[in-house]
């Protein structure tokens, strides 16, 4: 493989079914204790609502050198708010979770990738209330969100605020996510090293997880708002996200995002 090095960021939200105790502060903590094993430093984009109840967490999240960023106030996306509502529930989760982590929170992640054509109006928000680069944009088509023709590379939009695209591989005339979520835990090992052999040297690359991801442990639920077949995907081959992630790692982990973000010149 001869892509650079990649950074591990995990989105840190609660995806358990309702009714079931939840699940994400025990899979956190087991990822915490795995990075630090391997002396691994990431990115956490927390959101704020979780970052209310598990406020314990976010102090162990940035204990552990961790870089901790903002998942949005609630885990919805771009496109069910507003700017007024956005600057206002978005400002207050920085305040909180700044206080939390005794760290500047300069990094935001929109909710499953909503920056998109229609809430660009975002990218002016954000530096406003002191973010300093944005990993929300998806450039390519998605049965969810993507921004196709956006670079996939780093870039700034015209507010000064940096975009640090989701990387993704072409195959034909398709291009796909390959670091993450569904993608890395379903996708044969071969598709990431193809993905990682051509990505462009201008590429910041990063991976993205979620707790669930590495629960395999969570009883399988069909969950109404995902229908029987995205929910098999939900939770197929979670029983080998860790070792994915070490094989992954032990090629080259780069810094969390803030400090890579910090050294683009561009």
């Amino acid at each position: 493989m001869t892509g650079g090095p990649v950074t591990f960021t995990l989105d840190v939200e609660d995806y358990t079914a309702a009714g079931h105790e939840p699940r994400a502060v025990a899979t956190t903590r087991e990822i915490l204790a795995f990075l630090a094993a391997r002396d691994v430093r990431g990115t956490f984009f927390v959101v704020g609502e979780f970052a209310e109840q598990q406020s314990g967490l976010v102090k162990e999240i940035a204990a552990g050198g961790h870089e901790v960023g903002l998942h949005s106030y609630r885990h919805a996306p771009l496109t069910e708010t507003d700017p007024e509502t956005f600057r206002r529930e978005i400002g207050a989760a920085r305040a909180y979770v700044e206080d939390l982590a005794g760290q500047a929170v300069v990094g935001y992640r929109a909710p499953t990738f909503s920056l998109v054509a229609s809430t660009v109006w975002v990218t002016e928000v954000l530096p406003a209330l002191g973010f300093r680069y944005s990993s929300s944009v998806l450039p390519t088509g998605s049965p969810l969100y993507g921004f196709p023709g956006r670079p996939r590379t780093p870039s700034r939009w015209p507010s000064g605020l940096l975009e640090l695209p989701c990387p993704v591989a072409d195959v034909g005339p398709v291009a796909n996510p390959y670091l993450g979520g569904i993608y890395f835990r379903v996708l044969p090992w071969s598709a990431v090293r193809f993905g990682l052999a051509h990505a462009h040297p201008d590429e910041l690359l990063w991976a993205y997880c979620h707790p669930y991801d590495f629960d395999p442990g969570e009883p399988f639920q069909k969950r109404p708002d995902l229908g029987p077949w995205k929910s098999r995907l939900q939770w197929i081959n979670r029983r080998r996200m860790f070792d994915r992630v070490d094989r992954l790692l032990t090629r080259g982990a780069a810094p969390p995002l803030c400090e890579r973000a910090d050294a683009l010149k561009i």
